[in-house]
C-alpha cells in the first residue's frame, strides 16, 4: 500500500490479501477506504480506494453474486470522460461438487459489453495466448474463449508476473477491451511480502492501436528449438519444433540453383535474397517474433532472471528477512549494472537519427535555464538538426580519410571454404547486434549447421 501512496494511485486490486493476524497493510492504511467481500466470506478480492481519489467507485455486486468474493466488479466514473467497468478476479476458488471455478461464474457476458472494460489479477492460468515460453496450458480454456471471442485485448509483456518459479510464470493478466489503451508496466524493484509482482496500469484512452509499440519485428527467439536443461517431454517437443524448422528451411533451398565461378552478380544476388527469404520465412513460422514497445527492457539479461528467482524463494521463506534483504540489494545492484552497461552500448552502435530513440524510453527532462549544446568548435548547436550532428561529431567521430580501392579481378575468394566460415562464425558473440535483416549470429549459426554449402558460396 505504501507503493500505491507513492505512485499516486487511485485504486489498487489485492488478490488474496494476508490473514487478520498477520503483519501486512493489505488489510487497513489510512490513506486508502476498502471495499471487501460479504461477512464471513473468506476474503480473496478486496479493492483499496485512495482517499484523496476524485473518481467515483461503486461495486456491482450483481454481475459477482455467485462468485463468493473470487471476483469485483466495478463502475469507475472519473471527473471527466466515461464511466469504466474494472473486474478485480482470483480465480483459484472451486465449487465443491461441480469443480466449477468460482471466479469464472461471474456475469461476464454483461461485463463484456461494456464499451471500456478492464479485467485484470491473479487467473492463475498458463497459456501460450499470453506467455510464448508456457510449457503447460492449465485453467486456459475459459480466459483463452473470453479474449477471443469478445476480442479483448491482453496487455502483459514478456514479463514474469509471478517470481522465485523455475517457469516462466505469466498468469497475472490485464485484459481490456478494444477500446482502452492502458499504460501497463511491471515495477520490479518495488518489493512486497508477496511473491508475485507489482503491476501497474493508468488509463490513457484512446485505442490500443495508438500505443506506443511497434509491428515491426526486430528479431526472434527460437529458445523453443533448444532442450537444454529441460525436462524429457520438454526436450521431445524442443526437438519437434527444431525438425519442422529445419524441413521448412530446407525445402526452400531445393528452388534455388548453386552457384559457381561462372554465376553473374544477378545470379549471386538472387540467391541471396533468397537465402534471406527462406531464413525469414523460416522464423516467422516457427520461431516467436519479437517487438520492442515501451515497456520493453533492453537491458534485461538471464541473471537477473536468476537474481529474481532468488529474490522471490528468501521471500517464501519463514523467518528470511534477512535473506530477502540481501537478494533484493544484488538484484538492484545487478539492475543498475546492467542499465549502465546497455546504455554505454547503445551509445557506441547508435546511427544517425537513432541516438534520439533514447528519448522514448524516458521522462521528459526540461532544462529549466535554456543552456544552450556547444560543440566543440564553440558553434551553438539550436535545432535538432544541429544538436544531432554536434551529438554524432562529438561522440561519433569519423575515421581518418582513406584512399584504398579495391582493384579489379582477383583470387581472393577461392581461399573461403566451409572451414573458413565455420571458423568465422564460432568466433562470433551471440550477443553481437543483428544487421538490418535482425537475424542474429546466434539464429545464423542453427541455419548455418543445417545447409552449410548454400551460406558458404555467398560468402
Amino acid at each position: 500500500m505504501e507503493t500505491a501512496v507513492q505512485k499516486g494511485a487511485d485504486l489498487v486490486l489485492i488478490q488474496e490479501p494476508r490473514g487478520e493476524t498477520e503483519k501486512d497493510s493489505t488489510r487497513s492504511h489510512p490513506s486508502f477506504r476498502f471495499i471487501r467481500g460479504k461477512e464471513g466470506e473468506a476474503a480473496k478480492c478486496w479493492v483499496a480506494i485512495n482517499r484523496e481519489s476524485q473518481c467515483l467507485v461503486t461495486e456491482l455486486k450483481d454481475l459477482t453474486r455467485d462468485c463468493t468474493n473470487y471476483a469485483q466488479a466495478l463502475e469507475v466514473k472519473p471527473p471527466s470522460g466515461a464511466s469504466i467497468i474494472i473486474v478485480n478476479v482470483y480465480d483459484r476458488g472451486r465449487q465443491g461438487g461441480s469443480g466449477e471455478r468460482l471466479a469464472q461464474r461471474a456475469n461476464w457476458e454483461v461485463i463484456t459489453r461494456h464499451s471500456q472494460v478492464i479485467i485484470a489479477g491473479d487467473m492463475n492460468a498458463h497459456s501460450q495466448m499470453w506467455n510464448g515460453r508456457a510449457t503447460s496450458r492449465r485453467n486456459a480454456p475459459f480466459w483463452e474463449n473470453l479474449i477471443s471471442d469478445h476480442s479483448l485485448v491482453v496487455w502483459n509483456s514478456e514479463e514474469v508476473t509471478r517470481v522465485g518459479s523455475d517457469n516462466h510464470s505469466i498468469i497475472d493478466l490485464t485484459l481490456s477491451s478494444p477500446g482502452v489503451e492502458l499504460n501497463w508496466s511491471i515495477d520490479s524493484e518495488e518489493a512486497t511480502g508477496s511473491d508475485h509482482e507489482v503491476i501497474m496500469w493508468e488509463i490513457l484512452g484512446g485505442t490500443p492501436n495508438s500505443r506506443d509499440s511497434s509491428r515491426e519485428v526486430t528479431g526472434w527467439d527460437i529458445s523453443g528449438w533448444s532442450g537444454a536443461g529441460k525436462s524429457e517431454e520438454e526436450q521431445k517437443a524442443a526437438r519437434e519444433k527444431e525438425v519442422a524448422a529445419q524441413q521448412c528451411f530446407l525445402r526452400s533451398g531445393k528452388e534455388t540453383s548453386a552457384l559457381d565461378d561462372t554465376s553473374s552478380a544477378e545470379q549471386v544476388e538472387e540467391a541471396a535474397v533468397a537465402l534471406r527469404e527462406a531464413m525469414v520465412g523460416t522464423l516467422n513460422s516457427h520461431a516467436r517474433a519479437k517487438r520492442w514497445c515501451s515497456r520493453s527492457k533492453p537491458w534485461w539479461t538471464e541473471e537477473l532472471v536468476e537474481l529474481r528467482k532468488q529474490l522471490g524463494r528468501a521471500r517464501r521463506r519463514p523467518a528470511g528477512i534477512g535473506r530477502a534483504r540481501d537478494a533484493r540489494r544484488n538484484l538492484r545492484r545487478a539492475i543498475r549494472k546492467a542499465k549502465k552497461e546497455c546504455w554505454n552500448k547503445f551509445l557506441q552502435e547508435a546511427k544517425g537519427r537513432e541516438v534520439w530513440t533514447a528519448a522514448n524510453h524516458t521522462a521528459l527532462r526540461l532544462d529549466r535555464t535554456g543552456q544552450a549544446l556547444v560543440d566543440g568548435e564553440g558553434n551553438i548547436a539550436e535545432s535538432q538538426e544541429e544538436r544531432e550532428a554536434a551529438i554524432l561529431k562529438g561522440y561519433f567521430p569519423k575515421g581518418p580519410p582513406g584512399t584504398y580501392e579495391p582493384s579489379a579481378g582477383g583470387r581472393a575468394f577461392e581461399r573461403v571454404d566451409v572451414h573458413l566460415v565455420s571458423y568465422l562464425l564460432a568466433k562470433a558473440a551471440n550477443t553481437a547486434a543483428p544487421d538490418d535483416d535482425r537475424i542474429s549470429a546466434v539464429i545464423l549459426k542453427v541455419f548455418w549447421e543445417w545447409d552449410r554449402q548454400r551460406i558458404t558460396q555467398l560468402v
